[in-house]
């Protein structure tokens, strides 16, 4: 126990690699022994990097009680923290989450944080994960839909403008797209894509911001090295999710 703890207080280290090799010690122990019950007393008190650690060992132990303490963090004043702790509540599959999470939603529309930024989009993602939230998906996106060697909704990068297009269509905002070249073992590598410098005017009409935004991506998907070889992810939003 004694080691865990000098492990526990290692996690608030600045620098040098001594957090990161505090979190990978403490989730090899946690593999033999019970790490998370003394890691979740300490992680009101570590500092906003050390609660990204524990937050990260919580989700590779994978244990049920990490759930209300990530609940909890959802309101710390580290945007990092906030972000990573919906991730990490979707994958452990928290489902009690979802009135947090929403509030989370709404704490981001309160602060006017664009739909864009990192952190509302693990809310929506982690939402959606835990089916309180349901994308628009029209006919056309889900019949090209294809899911890859990682889990992840991916497209045909060669139907791109197709699907770009079908969402503007059915009234979706789409705010990014990715681009993966998929090798023949299935790992995918990330393909650098040249977007627009300009943002997406939030204020506008949600009309006018459909069409900003079909034209943004329509611009970036032109300049893209797509085929065969090359799938593409598509984060996009419903009205109802300004």
């Amino acid at each position: 126990m004694q080691e865990i703890e000098r492990l526990l207080r290692r996690l608030d280290a600045d620098g040098g690699g001594e957090a990161e090799d505090a979190q990978a010690e403490l989730t090899r122990l946690g593999r033999e022994t019970d790490v998370i019950a003394p890691l979740l007393r300490a992680l009101p008190t570590l500092n906003g990097f050390g609660q990204l650690c524990a937050i990260e060992i919580l989700q590779e132990l994978g244990d049920a009680r990490a759930g209300q303490p990530l609940i909890e963090l959802l309101t710390s004043e580290h945007e990092t923290v906030r972000e990573w702790s919906a991730r990490a509540l979707a994958q452990l599959r928290v489902i009690d989450a979802v009135p947090a999470l929403r509030r989370a939603s709404q704490a981001c529309k309160d602060r006017g944080d664009p739909p864009d930024w990192s952190e509302p989009g693990s809310i929506r993602s982690a939402l959606t994960a835990l089916g309180a939230r349901h994308p628009v998906v029209p006919s056309l996106t889900a019949s090209l839909r294809l899911t890859t060697a990682y889990g992840h909704e991916a497209w045909p990068s060669e139907r791109l403008i197709h699907v770009l297009d079908d969402l503007a269509d059915h009234d979706q905002v789409t705010l990014d797209f990715q681009l993966w070249r998929v090798e023949p073992d299935g790992q995918m590598y990330w393909t650098q894509v040249q977007q627009e410098d300009s943002d997406l005017d939030y204020s506008q009409p949600w009309a006018a911001l459909v069409q900003q935004a079909r034209r943004r991506a329509a611009t970036a998907a032109t300049r893209a090295a797509l085929g065969a070889n090359v799938v593409a992810t598509i984060e996009w939003i419903d009205r109802s999710d300004l």
